[in-house]
């Protein structure tokens, strides 16, 4: 499995072999490059780590742990983990300011923790059976082991349909589970224990005047890009043209005097080109910029997608992140990026809700939210969804909601998935929220993990290459959600507080530019330069997908699309990406 996470750590690979138990890694060389080759152990050797990320507060923690007597043998951050286990044993993982998945072996109590970070950013999943537990940073090494004939979870073909992503703890085959993010796994003598540690809360809201607000989210903005900063590699940025990149290198540059090469990536269709806003930002800040041009041939790209994944995703972001991850491991092995600002701050256009909409859901009992939201997604009609202003968080239109689902379905594969949607919903209309509210609390915990911050690092990491969010520190993100609604949104405009902060510094191409989005355009390229590529993608449907999806409604929607009947575009690459890994990882 090590061998086939090498693009993940091509610096270096360790192991650590005893009676009952394997720990293997792959490095990618960040802090302390000449020392801290993993497996690490404490003192006497019965505490041993594997890790996945970066522990940004690991100066601070290692003084303590040095001043309780613990000795240290290199001087980076993965060491810090054994020795905290010694002092705290779970309760190690509240010190914690990172992101990471480890994996720490006591040999004392045989018994292994498995860890995840507060928002998800590093991913860890696993199989559970009668002859023990397998884990790794990524699905398809676990599929290409064949630890069991994989089974397609009708759950989880049912999300991906909706959502265009799997959640944890559910991936698209039975056997596989995730660890979610902010939980921890406990195994010992063949007992699995799943626990949570944190939870994203937006109680109490401040109570202070809105100038100390801005000044309070300013300084611990700067502290958590300073903490990222900490490398003996050179950094970089990915940069687009939108505000949260760019008020990263305002900071950057005006908050902390730091300069950094940047990467953009553009494309010749000018709606999804955001080259020119980037190049202007650049240029106002100094710092050097590096552009690819993106074309027809990021789709090349797919079956690289879905062997990194392991499962289907349908964010389509990823082909031009995946390109300027490799520009950018071109010249530097750790990048900043701004994701996370949008969540943190209110920066979708879903956010932005009316007055009359801040109060329309509570006219309608829970039960009654949860039959229309079930109903809008299964069946139609769409009119449901504007009376419930929270419901597009949910679910997109997008994707295969509605009477498309309907379409697109059969029979018995909707009876399989309808317990599974019915729970997501009450999920979602848990608890006493206001609207806006309610989307961030979703929108945090649950696309924010599972889809954009698992793109982030299977794009990144297929490249050999480290991203790190300043927006994503956990402590940023506990303090925005505590703002007042009304300091996020206002007057229709979203991230009130982000744009005052670094409205001073910043051109104003970007502070003026509208909100776009990463992506690509697929309803031209379907129609035009990839045609045939997408058909060919499609048809036929792997055999193990036919007891779930009508072959024949692939073909019409297909058809709608290139005659220039209906925009499919999205559709069409959820079920592209869907055929491809069903032909990369399952027997017909």
């Amino acid at each position: 499995m090590t061998d086939a996470l090498r693009h993940r750590g091509p610096d270096d690979e360790g192991f650590f072999e005893a009676p009952g138990v394997g720990l293997g890694m792959r490095r990618l060389s960040i802090v302390d490059v000449e020392c801290s080759q993993q497996p690490i152990s404490n003192e006497d050797d019965t505490v041993h780590v594997v890790f996945n990320g970066e522990i940004y507060n690991y100066v601070e923690l290692r003084e303590q742990l040095e001043r309780r007597g613990h000795i240290f043998r290199t001087k980076g951050d993965t060491e810090t983990l054994v020795h905290l286990y010694e002092e705290h044993g779970v309760e190690m993982l509240q010190l914690l300011r990172g992101m990471f998945a480890f994996a720490i072996w006591d040999a004392r109590e045989q018994l292994l923790l498995l860890a995840r970070d507060r928002l998800g950013k590093k991913p860890l999943n696993y199989v559970a059976d009668d002859s023990g537990l397998y884990f790794c940073s990524e699905i398809g090494p676990l599929l290409e082991e064949r630890l069991a004939d994989w089974e397609i979870d009708p759950a989880a073909l049912a999300a991906y349909l909706q959502f265009g992503y799997v959640s944890a703890p559910q991936s698209i085959v039975r056997q596989i589970t995730k660890l979610p993010a902010a939980h921890y796994l406990l195994w010992q003598r063949g007992q699995v224990t799943v626990q949570r540690y944190w939870s994203y809360t937006q109680r109490p809201k401040l109570q202070c005047s809105y100038d100390d607000a801005v000044a309070q989210v300013r300084e611990k903005l700067d502290e958590s890009i300073r903490l990222r900063l900490r490398s003996d590699v050179p950094l970089g940025l990915l940069l687009s043209g939108g505000l949260d990149s760019n008020a990263i290198l305002a900071r950057l540059v005006r908050g902390l005097g730091q300069k950094v090469q940047t990467f953009t990536i553009g494309f010749a269709e000018e709606a999804y080109d955001e080259s020119k806003i980037a190049a202007a930002s650049a240029r106002h800040f100094g710092v050097e910029q590096h552009l690819l041009q993106g074309s027809t041939d990021l789709l090349q790209l797919l079956p690289d997608v879905v062997r990194h994944y392991g499962e289907p995703s349908a964010d389509k972001s990823i082909l031009p992140t995946m390109l300027v991850c490799e520009l950018t491991r071109q010249h530097v092995k750790v990048a900043l990026s701004g994701d996370g600002g949008d969540e943190a701050f209110a920066g979708y256009p879903k956010h932005r809700l009316k007055a009359w909409q801040q109060h329309l859901s509570r006219f309608y009992p829970a039960g009654t939210r949860e039959q229309w939201t079930f109903r809008a997604m299964t069946r139609g009609p769409k009119f449901l969804s504007k009376l419930l202003p929270e419901m597009p968080s949910l679910f997109s239109g997008e994707f295969f909601s509605g009477a498309i689902y309907a379409r697109i379905t059969t029979p018995a594969f909707r009876t399989q998935a309808g317990e599974f949607l019915r729970q997501h919903v009450a999920e979602f209309w848990r608890g006493n929220l206001e609207p806006l509210e309610r989307i961030l609390q979703w929108d945090n915990t649950d696309p924010l993990p599972y889809d954009l911050l698992t793109k982030l690092d299977i794009a990144s990491m297929s490249r050999s290459l480290e991203v790190r969010s300043p927006f994503l520190d956990h402590e940023l993100v506990q303090l925005c959600a505590r703002l007042p609604n009304e300091w996020k949104v206002k007057g229709g405009r979203g991230k009130i507080m982000l744009r005052d902060i670094v409205a001073p510094d910043l051109p104003p191409e970007v502070l003026d530019a509208p909100k776009r989005g990463f992506s690509v355009p697929l309803a031209q390229w379907w129609r035009g330069a990839a045609r045939q590529q997408v058909r060919d993608g499609l048809l036929p449907l792997h055999p193990r997908l036919q007891p779930f999806l009508n072959e024949r409604a692939v073909g019409e929607l297909l058809d709608e699309h290139q005659s220039g009947r209906a925009n499919q575009a999205q559709r069409l690459w959820n079920l592209w990406v869907l055929n491809e890994w069903a032909r990369t990882f399952l027997r017909e």
